[in-house]
């Protein structure tokens, strides 16, 4: 699932920014956001599981 969110994000910052810099921070940014989802959405979903 990591990889995923680095690869998704990688290609939306490259589609979606112009410059170098501004390309690394968003896809450091929707990378976090990514996986601080993905936790949040697990952590939400466990006490379904049993």
């Amino acid at each position: 699932m990591v990889l995923f969110a680095a690869l998704v994000s990688v290609a939306l910052a490259s589609l979606g920014r112009r410059t170098a810099k501004a390309r690394v921070r968003y896809a450091l940014w929707t990378l976090a956001l990514f996986l601080i989802v993905a936790i949040a959405l697990a952590w939400l979903m466990y006490p379904l599981s049993r």
